[in-house]
C-alpha cells in the first residue's frame, strides 16, 4: 500500500500509536531532532506528534509545507502557534482529557498530605519523635474550595471533591455559563470571599503571567491553602513565600514552578535563587516535579484519546 505521508514523532509515544497510524497507511518516524534540523526537513512531514521538547512556531510552520496536523500529547498548547497554524489550514489537537483524573487525585493527595501534616509527622516518627498534639490537622470535608480555571482538570477535581462534602465555587474568565452539579460558577471576588482552599488550573498565556500574586492573595477573606498544578509562570513564587510568612497562605502545594525551562525541568540546585531556597526550606509547602498528570494510566489514556481524535481528521480518512 502506498504511504499517505510521513508523521514525525518528535517525542516518544507508545507502540499503539505507531500501530494505529501505520495501519491506516502512514509512515511513522520517531527520532530525536533539534529545531534547526527539523526546519531543514520540515517539508517532508504530513503531521507532527509532540509533547514539550520543541516549539512549533511560525517559522517552523511556514517551512512545513505539507503539514496537515500538529498533535500534542497533553493539555497545554502554549508551545504551538495555534493561531498561525489555523491560518495555514493545519489542524491542532491535544489530549487535555487524558490526565484529568491524575491531576485531580494529585491535588487531593497533596492537600491531605499538607493539611494533615503527614510529611512532617512521618519525618518526626523516623527521628524517634511521637508528637500527636502538634500534628493535629484540618479536614477537607466541609471546606469551600475555589477552583480557578474550569476546564478538564478543574471539573474533574470538583467531581472528586464532591465525595468530601465540599462546597465548590469556580471562576473562569474565558468561559461563561459553565456551572454544573459539581461547582457553582462565580466571579473572582465571590471566590475570594468564600474559599478556604484554592486550586489553580489555568493555561499559561501572557495575560496569566503571575496571575497568582500578592495582590490577589491578599484579597482573600480567609487564610487559605493554595495549590498550583497548572503552569509555573502563572504564580509568583516570591509573592507566595511572602504570603506564607504573613499567614495569608497557610500552606501551598506547588507541582510547577516559574523556574522551569522549555523541557519542564527546574533549575539545578547550584543555580537556585533565594526564593527557591526558601521554598525548599519551608515545611508549609509541598513540592513535586511537575508530576500531577504523570501516571501509567494517564499515559495510556493520552494515547487512546489522541488516536481517536487523529482518526476523525478528514485528512486521516482519505483513501489512496
Amino acid at each position: 500500500m502506498e504511504k499517505k505521508g510521513k508523521i514525525l514523532l518528535i517525542d516518544s509515544v507508545s507502540q499503539d500509536m505507531h500501530n494505529a497510524l501505520e495501519m491506516i497507511g502512514f509512515e511513522c518516524i520517531e527520532k530525536k531532532i533539534d529545531y534547526m534540523q527539523l526546519i531543514s526537513e520540515a517539508a517532508l512531514y504530513s503531521g507532527y506528534i509532540v509533547r514539550n521538547r520543541l516549539p512549533i512556531d511560525k517559522k517552523l510552520l511556514s517551512a512545513s509545507t505539507q503539514l496537515k496536523f500538529v498533535a500534542r500529547i497533553g493539555a497545554g498548547m502554549e508551545k504551538i502557534d495555534t493561531q498561525y497554524a489555523t491560518q495555514l489550514g493545519i489542524a491542532c489537537i491535544h489530549t487535555a482529557e487524558g490526565n484529568a483524573d491524575a491531576v485531580a487525585e494529585h491535588v487531593i493527595a497533596s492537600l491531605l498530605m499538607l493539611m494533615r501534616n503527614l510529611k512532617k509527622a512521618d519525618t518526626e516518627v523516623r527521628l524517634g519523635e511521637w508528637l500527636r498534639e502538634s500534628n493535629k490537622g484540618f479536614e477537607i470535608t466541609g471546606k469551600t474550595v475555589g477552583i480557578i480555571g474550569y476546564g478538564n482538570m478543574g471539573k474533574k477535581l470538583a467531581q472528586k471533591l464532591s465525595a468530601f462534602g465540599c462546597e465548590i465555587v469556580a471562576y473562569d474568565r474565558y468561559k461563561p455559563h459553565f456551572g454544573d452539579i459539581y461547582a457553582q460558577e462565580s466571579d473572582l471576588k465571590t471566590l475570594q470571599q468564600k474559599a478556604d482552599i484554592v486550586s489553580v488550573h489555568i493555561n499559561y498565556l501572557p495575560d496569566n503571567h503571575y496571575f497568582i500574586n500578592k495582590n490577589l492573595l491578599s484579597g482573600f477573606a480567609k487564610n487559605i491553602y493554595l495549590v498550583n498544578t497548572s503552569r509555573g509562570q502563572v504564580l509568583s513564587v516570591k509573592d507566595v513565600i511572602d504570603c506564607i510568612s504573613s499567614g495569608k497562605v497557610k500552606g501551598a502545594v506547588l507541582d510547577v514552578l516559574e523556574y522551569e525551562d522549555e523541557h519542564l525541568q527546574n533549575l539545578p540546585k547550584e543555580k537556585w535563587d533565594e526564593n527557591m531556597q526558601n521554598l525548599a526550606k519551608s515545611d508549609k509547602i509541598i513540592l513535586t516535579p511537575h508530576i500531577a498528570g504523570q501516571t501509567f494510566e494517564s499515559f495510556e489514556k493520552h494515547t487512546k484519546i489522541l488516536i481517536e481524535k487523529l482518526l476523525q481528521l478528514p485528512f486521516m480518512q482519505t483513501k489512496n
